[in-house]
């Protein structure tokens, strides 16, 4: 009798064995006493076997979550990344002052005259641009927004009571008012735009505010309240019963002012101009010639300021030279490289010239002072002094690190995600420092084109404010990483952020080097926050999808 082996027994006792082959053990073991005992061996064996393993049957695959390879990057690669994006950004600053600044715009001045306006004259033409085409672009984006939100509220409620008929016709009814009703633009005070030239005549009289906007704005008529004028040129010969607010390339004022005079231009001069209040103006070039009349004070900054006619108070000026061979009735208070008196100036109270340098005033011999001159030193926050020399400057860093680890132990302990995020090598860490310069530069941008209207006003204040937040964690984000690295054997959250904190605000205020520095801890740490939030709310996306 051929007996079955121990492995056709044990197929059988698993009913594995084909139907042929398990008849024929069938059959034998009916007759066999021994091959029973052996078949009965091996279930019991079988079922010790899984009763000490434990297993449970279930009726759902394991899903196995094989984690992604990373090599850790170490601290000569962080270094590395680093410094090569620092020198992606130097590169970039120096090849578009070279290219742009010394070669295109210099060979192209070489062969053709350009003009290349200054600040002034750049930020009205934008100004200019905004006046008039910003109303339209601003009510329509008012007008979509309204309709958008009716319509949201309408698609709401239709489905909430949409088995309501009475609820439909108020449905309709809100979508026909709210394609009827538009924002349009309610002016408070008299507004006149045009491209080219305004003028307003010397017959004419304005019973209002006056808000002008054009290349070349001309005031000769009678204005009875305020006037705000920005352009390229802007000239007010007539008379202005309020207060005078310009912005332009070259402001000119003639006539008389009732109030008080502020303005910013690359030239802004009074020729016999009467201001009855204060001036106040800033640009490259300011003069106020030997007939003109200020009936307060002058404060003035600008390059050269020229003083020539009256002022009854005090002058105070910023400026690189200042020339008076004027009146003034009071104080002259001069933060500049140089003074000159001239002519026969006279000064109704003290000249105090903030330099310390005795050498730097010169005064002509009819000069009148009645009070005394002094010599004063500029001001602490106006002087060039070594930081690092003074015992605020570690105190302050001191506070800044203990300040920046509380913040970083809490951050971490609220989202303990942060706790493992970590820098890439080679295209990652320009990846991360890409998507860094994205936010640190966009946010801004579109916080403030959001913010042009009352409806987008609060979503721009949060904008702002968690863009903020996250340029103040970025460096504590980073300082995470490098304290990682260093004590990559310790399990301490508390020194490991300690250790990079104190690497980062060390690093952060190197000379020469720190502002670059902490440009890209920035930017590499607000990519690291944003790579996290990104990966975070992809995995939560792809759970939902599993779950549905």
């Amino acid at each position: 009798m051929t007996h079955p082996s121990h492995l056709q027994l044990s197929m059988h006792a698993d009913k594995a064995l084909s139907a042929h082959e398990a008849i024929a053990v069938t059959q034998h073991l009916e007759s066999c006493p021994a091959c029973q005992t052996r078949t009965a061996a091996v279930r019991d064996e079988a079922r010790f076997i899984v009763t000490a393993l434990q297993i449970e049957a279930t009726e759902e695959p394991w899903e196995v979550t094989v984690p992604k390879f990373s090599r850790p990057l170490s601290l000569r690669g962080f270094a590395l990344a680093n410094l090569g994006t620092g020198l992606v950004i130097w590169l970039a600053q120096f090849l578009w002052k070279t290219l742009f600044g010394e070669l295109i715009v210099n060979a192209t001045t070489w062969v053709t005259s350009i003009y290349l306006p200054d600040i002034y004259a750049m930020a009205s033409t934008t100004a200019l641009y905004l006046l008039e085409e910003g109303t339209t672009m601003l009510d329509a984006y008012l007008g979509f927004v309204v309709v958008s939100l009716l319509t949201i509220t309408v698609l709401w409620f239709l489905l909430m009571y949409r088995k309501s008929r009475s609820t439909m016709g108020v449905c309709f009814l809100m979508i026909m008012v709210g394609t009827m009703v538009s924002p349009t633009p309610a002016n408070a005070l008299e507004i006149r735009r045009d491209k080219d030239v305004v003028t307003i005549g010397k017959s004419e009289t304005i019973d209002d505010t006056l808000f002008v906007a054009a290349e070349t704005v001309l005031i000769e008529g009678v204005i009875t309240g305020d006037l705000v004028a920005m352009g390229r040129r802007i000239d007010i010969s007539g008379s202005v019963e309020g207060n005078v607010l310009t912005f332009a390339e070259s402001v000119t004022l003639s006539g008389k002012v009732g109030g008080f005079a502020l303005g910013a231009a690359s030239s802004y001069d009074l020729r016999g101009a009467t201001v009855a209040g204060d001036l106040w103006a800033a640009g490259e070039s300011i003069g106020i010639d030997d007939e003109a009349r200020v009936g307060r004070n002058a404060i003035i900054a600008t390059q050269t300021a020229t003083v020539e006619g009256f002022v009854k108070k005090d002058l105070y000026t910023f400026a690189e030279t200042v020339e008076l061979s004027g009146v003034l009735g009071e104080d002259l208070e001069a933060f500049a490289s140089r003074v000159k008196l001239l002519g026969d100036a006279h000064v109704g109270g003290n000249v105090r010239f903030r330099s310390g340098n005795e050498d730097r005033l010169h005064r002509a011999e009819n000069v009148r002072i009645e009070g005394g001159v002094e010599f004063l030193d500029m001001p602490e926050e106006f002087k060039d002094r070594n930081r690092y020399a003074t015992v605020e400057f570690y105190l302050w860093q001191v506070a800044r690190l203990i300040a920046a680890f509380l913040v970083g132990l809490a951050f971490v302990w609220f989202v303990p995600g942060y706790r493992s995020v970590s820098i890439g090598a080679g295209v990652e860490a320009l990846k991360t420092a890409g998507v860094g310069f994205l936010i640190m530069v966009s946010v801004p941008i579109m916080a403030v084109l959001v913010a042009l209207t009352l409806v987008g006003l609060p979503l721009s204040l949060i904008a702002i404010t968690a863009w903020l937040l996250c340029l103040y964690l970025a460096k504590i984000v980073v300082g995470a990483v490098v304290g990682r690295m260093l004590l990559s054997q310790s399990d301490s959250l508390a020194w490991t952020l300690l250790a990079g904190l104190s690497i980062v605000i060390v690093a952060v205020n190197l000379p020469f080097i720190g502002g670059i520095i902490n440009l890209v801890l920035t930017i590499v740490g607000l990519g690291l926050i944003a790579q996290k939030l990104i990966e975070k709310l992809a995995s939560r996306d792809s759970s939902d999808l599993s779950t549905t």
